[in-house]
């Protein structure tokens, strides 16, 4: 890979270009961008080796995630920097360069972010830079004309993403830019993938990405666990990767054991009310000692009020546990306690029930 400087004084020959292979085989969907010299990168494309400032393939949409954006205008305001340094005052030596040097600075970084959009930018910025060096004022109309459409994209999209639908008019106002339009070239024959080209601006590699994402039917969609934007067969897609899925399991597990630790309370109430119920319905059955029957009824009245109550306050104790700021294992302690002193107070009723129908029984046979 070739490294572009940004402090160097003599431009190359040959135009900077953008070149997008949207990939689409059935196990794969990926992108790759090149972007250097038109003649190397047309190389690369054919197979051959060429000499390049940028070759990578990523995952597809990546470009569209992860553009650059410029809500502070900070592209723009090196514009105005290098337009002032074209004029006369400033004589073609080292004052010129001093005047320029944060701008080499500050392409310098965005052009080590990796960022496609940002390294296009920063590339074709210092290379327009210098090929309208020599012609002092009348550079400064063209230069700022050409940056102004190349960075356009970077305010459009500094609030919203490309597909939203507030982005629409900045890629019809494109389109109507004859030098922006997407050249499209073929690969060698063994890997026919369509690769669109431009020069001027990237949006429209927008519109052409946003139309091919169509064509094959993906859909963008926002990854539940780690909040990254990705590209999906459907809208039933809702995690971005093998790491998400496992995370959200593990998250979806905390969350069921949780609402278990509060259901354990209701599921142990609901047993021993059916175990009373139980014993109510046989008790109601010895026709001939409505008394006794009456009594276990009274008793069973009595538990249910008094089971209700001590369910309502395990339940408020549990949460004031969870939100206590201390470990977890505090909190698991403690909810435990909580559970087994309930159970226990239903294992005592549970045994005051067996004690009535014990003489309900006797009763009925006389002993």
């Amino acid at each position: 890979m070739k490294i572009y400087d940004f402090t160097s004084r003599e431009r190359e020959s040959g135009r900077i270009v953008f070149a997008l292979t949207l990939i689409k085989t059935r196990k794969r969907l990926a992108e790759r961008i090149i972007i250097g010299r038109e003649n190397e990168v047309r190389l690369l494309l054919s197979g051959n080796d060429g000499e390049v400032y940028y070759d990578e393939t990523r995952p597809i949409g990546s470009l569209l995630f992860n553009f650059e954006g410029d809500a502070n205008g900070d592209w723009n305001r090196r514009i105005e920097i290098l337009c002032e340094s074209y004029k006369a005052r400033y004589s073609i030596g080292s004052k010129r360069w001093d005047k320029v040097a944060p701008v080499s600075e500050f392409l310098t970084v965005k052009y080590n972010s990796g960022e496609p959009s940002s390294v296009f930018a920063a590339v074709r910025t210092w290379d327009e830079y210098l090929n309208l060096y020599n012609q002092n004022s009348a550079a400064t109309q063209t230069l700022n004309s050409r940056l102004f459409m190349l960075y356009k994209p970077f305010l459009d999209y500094a609030k919203y993403k490309p597909w939203h639908e507030n982005a629409v008019d900045a890629l019809t106002i494109a389109m109507r830019h004859g030098e922006s339009q997407v050249e499209l070239s073929y690969s060698v024959a063994k890997r026919p993938f369509e690769t669109a080209v431009v020069f001027s601006s990237l949006l429209p590699i927008i519109s052409y990405y946003l139309n091919k994402m169509n064509d094959w039917k993906l859909v963008f969609q926002q990854c539940k666990v780690c909040g990254k934007d990705f590209a999906a067969p459907s809208r039933h897609y809702a995690l971005c990767s093998d790491k998400c899925r496992k995370q959200n399991a593990k998250i979806a597990k905390h969350k069921y054991n949780e609402r278990i630790k509060d259901d354990e309370i209701e599921s142990k109430y609901n047993t021993a009310y059916h175990y009373w119920s139980n014993r109510w319905r046989k008790a109601q059955k010895v026709q001939d000692i409505n008394s006794d029957a009456a009594i276990f009824k009274a008793a069973f009245d009595n538990f249910r009020a008094e089971a209700v109550e001590h369910k309502k306050n395990a339940k408020t104790a549990i949460k004031a546990e969870k939100r206590k700021d201390q470990k977890r294992a505090d909190k698991e302690k403690a909810v435990r306690k909580i559970i087994s002193e309930f159970n226990n107070w239903l294992i005592k009723q549970r045994g005051e029930a067996d004690r009535l129908m014990e003489e309900i029984t006797q009763k009925r046979h006389g002993e």
